[in-house]
């Protein structure tokens, strides 16, 4: 899910007992206000692990049959157009290259 923050949000944060992971966090100054601001991402995660976190980013985009069927499509040469496959599998490096800065930035 995308948020704004008057201040920059911390990678995890806890809310209602649940942990949430923020990502793609940018920061934007708005004209008008001479006030900062930052545009991020977040989704709901289980734990601070890597796998955790590739986890629930990658379900936000795509359930388990959305991959499981781009990945049958891909192998069984029925998807007339790779694009969607594609798209999927620059998402998965992105999450990784996500994932990994933030394993990187723990320890």
């Amino acid at each position: 899910m995308k948020a704004n923050a008057n201040h920059k949000p911390e990678r995890f944060t806890k809310s209602h007992g649940k942990l949430f992971y923020n990502y793609n966090i940018i920061q934007s100054k708005e004209i008008e206000k001479e006030e900062a601001s930052f545009n991020y991402e977040y989704v709901e995660v289980l734990d601070k692990e890597k796998a955790s976190i590739i986890n629930a980013i990658m379900r936000a985009k795509y359930t388990i049959n959305d991959e499981i069927a781009l990945i049958n499509n891909k192998f069984r040469g029925e998807a007339k157009d790779l694009t969607d496959y594609d798209d999927y599998q620059a998402e998965r490096i992105r999450v990784k290259e996500i994932a990994n800065t933030t394993a990187a930035d723990i320890k």
